[in-house]
C-alpha cells in the first residue's frame, strides 16, 4: 500500500501540542541563527521569546489552527498556520509546515498541501503565505509549485 495512502490530515490534539515545541522548533533555531548571523543559543533564546509572545495560549491561541500529518496513529508531520482577517478578506500565514525526515521525498507534503488548501479555502482562505529562511531550497521549491 502506497505510504500516501496511509495518511490523514487532521487538527492536532492537546496532548499532542508539545511536538511544536520540540523538533520542528529546532530546525527553526538553525535556520534562524544562519539567517541572522547569530549563535544557535542566542537563536533559541529569540525563538522561544517569540513562540511565547506569539502563543500566549499554547494551541488554544486564538486564530491559530494546527493540523497533523497522521500515518497509522504516528505523527509524520504538522502545520501551523495563523487566520487573519482584513477589511475584506481571509488569510493563511504559514508558520511552519514541516515533515519528518523520514517520511520526505514520498509525496506526504504534497498531499499535506493539497488538504491543507482545501481545508483553508472551505472556511474562507483566499490567501496563504508561508514563512521560510531564503536557504531552505526544498520548501521554496515546493511552495512555488502552490503560486
Amino acid at each position: 500500500m502506497d505510504i500516501k495512502s496511509k495518511i490523514k490530515i487532521r487538527a492536532m490534539r492537546d496532548e499532542e501540542f508539545d511536538y511544536v515545541l520540540q523538533n520542528p522548533h529546532e530546525t527553526y533555531i538553525q535556520g534562524m541563527a544562519k539567517a541572522q548571523g547569530i549563535s544557535e543559543s542566542a537563536a533559541r533564546e529569540l525563538a522561544d521569546k517569540q513562540m511565547k509572545e506569539i502563543l500566549k495560549d499554547g494551541i488554544k491561541t486564538e486564530n491559530h489552527s494546527f493540523f497533523i500529518v497522521d500515518l497509522d496513529e504516528e505523527i509524520a508531520g504538522f502545520a501551523w498556520f495563523e487566520i487573519r482577517e482584513n477589511a475584506d478578506e481571509k488569510t493563511a500565514w504559514g508558520y511552519n509546515i514541516y515533515v519528518e525526515e523520514k517520511y520526505r521525498r514520498q509525496g506526504i507534503a504534497k498531499k499535506f498541501f493539497d488538504e491543507l488548501e482545501e481545508k483553508l479555502r472551505s472556511i474562507g482562505i483566499k490567501q496563504i503565505s508561508f514563512h521560510v529562511y531564503a536557504d531552505n531550497q526544498n520548501a521554496i521549491n515546493l511552495y512555488k509549485k502552490y503560486g
